[in-house]
């Protein structure tokens, strides 16, 4: 088989191996010409160290907010060390509290908060179970 033979039968092969090649070669091209020059890199004198932010001393990492004393309530651990919330509305770890009657409101075993009311729930940064 000659090589006209084979450009004859893989002609379409060809053609599209060529196409790719160029559409590759002009948008590297292009990209290397219309991207902004980068600007000159400041030198040492130029850079600002500033001090690290200090933790506030009202910071818990176990609340995920932070509420004052009269908003704030609090539910005692039962013997197996998860909170006692029963009757009142139970705030999951996941952030979204669940009221007594809901669907998930005896699934959720291992309540992280108790809240009486709706906005103490809200005001803790919770959402509402859409169930």
């Amino acid at each position: 088989m000659n090589w006209k033979d084979y450009i004859k039968t893989h002609q379409h092969i060809i053609v599209l191996s060529v196409g790719y090649v160029l559409v590759g070669v002009l948008a590297f091209g292009l990209g290397r010409f219309s991207s902004p020059k980068s600007p000159v890199q400041p030198s040492v004198s130029q850079v600002h160290i500033e001090q690290a932010a200090s933790i506030p001393d009202n910071y818990n990492p176990n609340e995920p907010s932070i509420q004052s004393a009269s908003t704030k309530t609090v539910a005692a651990p039962n013997s197996s060390g998860s909170l006692n919330c029963t009757g009142k509305i139970k705030g999951s770890s996941s952030m979204i509290y669940h009221m007594p009657g809901g669907a998930f409101y005896n699934k959720t075993t291992h309540p992280i908060r108790c809240f009486t009311t709706e906005a103490e729930a809200k005001a803790a940064g919770f959402r509402k179970s859409s169930r």
